[in-house]
């Protein structure tokens, strides 16, 4: 990924953690009313690996930020990975 991101000419910066990495993240207007703790009590509790697998042709490099509230990121490149199958 920090090849394929070179080549877009997009300037990377590597975060905390040292490396890029893929998030999967969604949210509804119901999320509002989860309960984060009780939620990764009932992940932990699923005694099977949680995994599968996904099927991607670019990946969009975002920058990313808290505010206390709320998480934004700024896109900086979109990166073709060609055609998944």
């Amino acid at each position: 990924m920090t090849e394929s991101t070179a080549r877009t000419g997009a300037v990377y910066r590597p975060g905390r953690s040292g490396y890029p990495h893929m998030s999967l993240g969604y949210i509804t207007d119901a999320a509002a009313g989860l309960d984060p703790v009780a939620l990764r009590t009932a992940l932990a509790q699923i005694e099977r690996p949680l995994t599968g697998t996904v099927l991607v042709n670019r990946i969009h490099l975002v920058e990313q930020w808290h505010d206390s509230r709320r998480i934004h990121w700024n896109p900086l490149a979109e990166i073709p990975l060609g055609a998944a199958a």
